[in-house]
């Protein structure tokens, strides 16, 4: 009997307490609307980042990344560059 003193009490203040707030949703990576030179510029990046990935030049690969994602934050074929190098590096 003792033992279920403790359990109802919890369960009796648990139902006095408001309710927990509702989880915030994550946010979404809004559009970038880009100039024809901006996009230009971002594909020329993305191209010279994979070079330097496959030369195994990661430094200058997330040089290049880090200008991508400065024009366009929401460039998802940088963002999946950029993890693969983080992984690839963290194996190191």
């Amino acid at each position: 009997m003792k033992k279920l003193i403790p359990l109802i009490f919890i369960l009796a203040c648990a139902a006095c307490l408001p309710p927990a707030a509702p989880p915030t949703p994550p946010k979404t990576a809004v559009p970038v609307r880009l100039t024809p030179e901006q996009a230009k510029k971002v594909e020329q990046l993305y191209y010279k980042a994979v070079g330097a990935y496959s030369r195994n030049d990661m430094t200058a690969a997330n040089a290049h990344l880090k200008e991508i994602l400065v024009i366009n934050p929401a460039y998802k074929p940088a963002l999946e560059l950029r993890e693969k190098i983080r992984l690839a590096t963290k194996k190191n």
